[in-house]
């Protein structure tokens, strides 16, 4: 429980410090001003979200970095077994990305500055309009050369089972013609959520082969889903891969 009480101190004093800074950030960006930041916001995203997983006790692992494309647009495509899977990412990728989360997320103080500010999409789960226009925006940036990651499942897991990814997800990789780079977070569940509180766990990140989804036909698209979470359960144990019910 001391663990808990001192992570989540640690987290939201961290985050309240540095809203000012982030904010003034966000404020620039309507007038192209804050590209001159663009390092020291990654920079500082990443030292935030390693001293984050420090603070859990978690002992992380990386496998396969040097898969993720050094410069232009790339879409990552991960599992999403819990709600520290953000700041592993960050503190584990190459690159900053910014991420495709629910609306819901904008009206959360201090993280939504951070959302903004590192690029991020807030998607409407219940109005099919508003998550194309979210997804179009998403895409856009990764025409732009940005990283942006997308979690198919549209929900956490909770546990080492993969659930069933959503087809639109892809369309954010597709619309841009980028690759995808599938990332499996095994372990990250067992940090929170399975016993609502914060507690040490080894934590492997794999981030695979790139997938390339600029000229697939029809059908190849149609089968893209069902293939990059192949790809991502291939680093899980074998039972990950079942849905919900697969077992009975």
């Amino acid at each position: 429980m001391l663990r808990t009480i001192l992570f989540y101190t640690h987290f939201w004093l961290t985050l309240i410090l540095s809203s000012p800074l982030i904010l003034l950030y966000v404020a620039l960006m309507p007038f192209g001003l804050h590209r001159a930041f663009r390092g020291l916001l990654g920079s500082g995203a990443r030292a935030w979200a390693r001293a984050v997983v420090w603070a859990t006790g978690a002992a992380v692992t990386v496998v396969g970095a040097e898969n993720v494309p050094k410069s232009g647009g790339v879409c990552l495509v991960g599992n999403h077994q819990g709600s520290m899977e953000i700041p592993i990412v960050i503190a584990t990728l190459p690159r900053t990305p910014g991420f495709i989360t629910k609306y819901e997320a904008l009206f959360m103080p201090f993280l939504n500055l951070w959302i903004l500010a590192l690029g991020g999409v807030f998607i409407h789960r219940n109005s099919a309009r508003k998550a194309r226009a979210a997804i179009e925006r998403g895409a856009q940036r990764l025409r732009e050369g940005a990283v942006m990651i997308i979690y198919p499942e549209g929900t956490r897991s909770r546990g080492d089972r993969i659930g069933v990814f959503k087809p639109g997800s892809f369309k954010l990789a597709t619309l841009a013609g980028v690759p995808i780079v599938p990332v499996t977070v095994d372990g990250s569940w067992r940090v929170w959520e399975e016993h609502k509180r914060i507690r040490p766990a080894p934590i492997r990140v794999t981030m695979h082969p790139p997938i390339a989804t600029a000229g697939l036909s029809a059908e190849e698209r149609k089968a893209l889903p069902e293939r990059v979470r192949a790809v991502i359960a291939s680093a899980l144990p074998a039972c990950a891969a079942l849905a919900p019910g697969d077992e009975d």
